[in-house]
């Protein structure tokens, strides 16, 4: 589930580095998408939270949750529980592993699958 005003933007969407090109003639991803775009994953049964922002290049893994608000900048693993900005992982959707691998097993035979490594 992605909540409402979460945007998934890119980190290199606009060059402003080069000497002498104004920032409005500088490249943008929408003219060159294989140097500048970054693929985003997101993995199955993920909830992430009203307002949160998703940088381009993470990975959010399986069964997790990204709390409103956050900015994920970096990886999210499975079964986490992250909030804040940057998003940080407080903690864990299934206190155990047991719990997890049961979860799943449960999705995976309602056909449900793991995205995330």
């Amino acid at each position: 589930m992605i909540a409402n005003s979460t945007g998934i933007v890119g980190r290199n969407d606009h060059e402003i580095g080069i000497v002498g090109v104004p920032v409005t003639e500088g490249k943008w991803v929408g003219k060159f998408p294989n140097e500048l775009s970054i693929p985003v994953k997101i993995g199955s049964d993920v909830w992430i939270g009203y307002g949160s922002t998703i940088l381009s290049g993470v990975e959010i893994g399986d069964s997790s949750v990204i709390g409103a608000g956050s900015v994920v900048v970096n990886n999210i693993p499975s079964n986490s529980i992250a909030v804040g900005n940057p998003a940080r992982v407080v903690g864990k959707r299934f206190q155990s592993d047991a719990d997890f691998d049961e979860h799943w097993v449960i999705l995976a035979n309602r056909g449900f699958r793991k995205i995330a490594p």
